[in-house]
Parts: C-alpha cells; structure tokens; sequence
C-alpha cells in the first residue's frame, strides 16, 4: 500500500514529530540534545526554513517549522538523516534510529499556530519532567520567555507579536491546552491537518492532483526547475550559465560545484540525473562534488552564506 502524500507548498507551517524505533531513546546525553538542535541550524541555513518551535523528549521530538520553500521532504531528509547518522557514529551504533517516517501535521497558522506552541511547550509538563515549561532546558519555551537569548535561527518575534507582551505570551501557555487539541492529538485515526473546514477543503484539494501511486509522492509540483536553480547561482557567481553546467577540466570552479549540490538538494534529481544535466560522465564524480559542498558548508561561513542567499533567491521567485 502507497504512504499518504504529503501536502508541501511554499509558506507552509507544520508540526513535525518522530519517535525512536521501539520506543527507544533518541538522546542519550547532553551532546545529543546540542547535536539534534545543531542540526536543525543547519536545516534553517540551508533550506531557509522558519523555526518556531521545539522540543526534545528522551524518545521522541516535537518541531514546530515553516517551509517558504515548499522543500519539508528535502529538510527532513536532511534533519533525520543526519541526525542519525551522527547519533549512530557518537554511541558506535548502526541502524535505524527512528521507528519510521516522521509525522507532518499541516497547520492553520491563523488559527492554531499559538495553540501547537503551546501543545509542544507543555510536553515536558504533561511528562512530570518539569513544574513549569520554563525550566525544561531542551524546549524553546524559554527562549519566548527571554527573547533576546534565542538562538538566531528561532523565530520568536513573530509569534510574541500575537500577543500584548511576553508575560501574556507566558499565561496563555500556562493555562494548558484546550480540549480540542487534547482530543487532535489523543486520536487514534489522527488527521494529517489542523485547521477548520475550509482549510481543510482547501488542501485536501491538493492531495487528490497526484494518485497515491506516483513514484515520489511526496513531491507535490514545487520543486524549482533545473534551469531556475542554474541562472540563480550563475548569477550570483557573477558567470556565465554554460561555466556552471560544463566548466572546465583542472580548474577550480565552485559555481559549478554549488550547481550540482543546490539541483540534487532542491530538485528531486538522482546522482544519475544531475550527471546528465552537468555532463559528467560517472554520477559518483556528482556525488563527491556535493559531499565537498556539504562538508564545506559546516566550516565555511562565506560559503555558507552564500549558499543561503541563493536558496532564498530561488525561493522568492516565482517557480
């Protein structure tokens, strides 16, 4: 039987959970808490996602994030992938981490982005880890309580912005969840949106366009084209479009390898895929240039900036 699609457009807000195979803990020590969150950094750099939202239980997360780009597949490739891939590599451990697919409620920011904040903030709370959700160190509650030490990558500004002030921010959190998101969340045939009727109608829409058959279904026409992806970073490089697809032999050329990297991640594109589109002959020669690429990133800042500036162009253009 076909996994469900997933609903993916640009701007749009989600509540993102997964939970450890069997149950399992996911974070065994201080270092796997800081490494998830590092990871989630680099989701917010590379894909230009908005991040309202955390936190992280001993077995399972709760992210509250928005996609301008429309790409949550792509982001989350990245987030529980490599997050288990350093988990594995810190306990000398092989194998999945998580039981499965992450879990990807769509939200009505109108009118339940408040209320999800809440649901994620309280976790620890309900858990009896905590009295109070501030003093929970993995959660972004207190990053709400005290804005100006959050991280840059937290968006906490706009969601205060909904209220008078912090302190009032604070209470509606305190007062608990409203039996409506008890009974969301409680259910044992849990509905992939949390909106009203009309929101619902709206994007339902969009999951009968594509039969659950398609061979990526999680892939919802918002992928930017190839050719999009190349004008960006050539003229961000300040060259010409045939330098970044064909190059040069023996000359260092980083457009091009930026090329490759941004079309595998944002396009949907197999290593075999990119190659035709570059003319390399062997895909592997596409796929060290993009290990490079991300390897790099994490020590580069300029590169990194770089690569951010490009996918926010590609994002606020047209597809």
């Amino acid at each position: 039987m076909a996994r469900p699609l997933r609903i993916q457009y640009p701007g749009a807000f989600y509540h993102i959970m997964n939970r450890g195979v069997s149950r399992r803990k996911i974070f065994l020590r201080k270092t796997d808490y800081e490494e998830f969150l590092k990871t989630l950094s680099e989701c917010h750099n590379l894909w230009a996602i908005d991040i309202f939202a955390y936190c992280l239980m001993s077995n399972h997360y709760h992210v509250c994030l928005r996609t301008p780009g429309g790409n949550l597949s792509r982001v989350m490739r990245h987030l529980d992938g490599l997050y288990t891939q350093r988990f594995n590599r810190a306990h000398g451990r092989d194998g999945p981490l998580f039981r499965g697919r992450y879990k990807a409620i769509l939200v009505d920011a109108d009118e339940y982005l408040t209320a999800v904040l809440r649901y994620i903030h309280l976790n620890p709370v309900e858990a009896r880890l905590v009295r109070r959700p501030q003093e929970y160190k993995w959660s972004s509650h207190r990053f709400y309580i005290r804005p100006n030490k959050s991280p840059v990558w937290l968006k906490v500004w706009e969601v205060l912005e909904r209220f008078g002030s912090i302190e009032e921010f604070h209470e509606f959190v305190l007062s608990g969840n409203e039996e409506e998101i008890v009974e969301f969340y409680t259910s044992v045939r849990r509905s992939s949106i949390l909106g009203g009727d009309r929101f619902r109608e709206r994007h339902m829409v969009r999951l009968g366009k594509i039969s659950p058959e398609h061979p990526r279904h999680e892939t919802l026409v918002l992928r930017p084209t190839v050719e999009k992806v190349i004008n960006v970073v050539a003229r961000e490089y300040d060259t010409e479009i045939d330098e970044v697809l064909r190059g040069r032999r023996g000359r260092e050329n980083e457009a091009r390898k930026v090329g490759m990297y941004l079309v595998k991640q944002l396009c949907d594109l197999t290593l075999r895929e990119v190659a035709e589109w570059f003319g390399v002959g062997s895909y592997g020669v596409v796929g060290w240039a993009c290990h490079g690429v991300r390897m790099k990133i994490e020590t580069d800042k300029r590169l990194r900036e770089k690569i951010e500036k490009i996918q926010n162009r590609i994002s606020q253009q047209k597809i």
